[in-house]
């Protein structure tokens, strides 16, 4: 991996503090391109979630994904990326991509065991809940109620 001064200000801005709430972290970071970085954190093997990963995007943009198709989510700064890490280790947040038959049709966080978290499902569509420790993962098909 490049140096730290080697990144772009936002993937040194995020490098600084992930490495700062996470020290353990810093052998997973790489970049993403010339100048972004990318740090990727392996899941448990019963995890469906894979790895979690935080990355910049042209200097410009910063996401925090897990591995499987569409899994990604958008935030606007560090303060935000460390909450949600925060809450995503903690299984409190988790990954809902929903699809409506094989087309993508939307990906959010939603909070554990909140019913009126999940999104509103339409005709044909499911919803994939991936947790960190894939202890709550669940798929939820158009019609049916979330389990309380």
């Amino acid at each position: 991996m490049l140096g730290a001064d080697e990144l772009n200000p936002l993937a040194r801005r995020i490098w600084t503090a992930l490495i700062a709430a996470h020290p353990e972290w810093a052998e997973l970071f790489g970049t993403c391109g010339t100048d972004d970085l990318e740090a990727a954190i392996p899941a448990r093997v019963a995890s469906n979630a894979g790895h979690l990963v935080v990355f910049t995007a042209k200097g410009e943009d910063l996401w925090i994904r897990f591995n499987p198709p569409y899994m990604c989510y958008s935030v606007n700064d560090e303060t935000e990326m460390l909450d949600v890490i925060q809450q995503i280790l903690a299984d409190t947040v988790l990954f809902a991509v929903v699809m409506r038959g094989e087309e993508w049709a939307g990906t959010t966080l939603i909070r554990r065991a909140e019913p009126t978290g999940v999104p509103q499902l339409g005709p044909n569509e499911v919803a994939h809940i991936v947790s960190w420790s894939g202890n709550c993962d669940e798929t939820i098909e158009s019609g049916q109620r979330y389990p309380e």
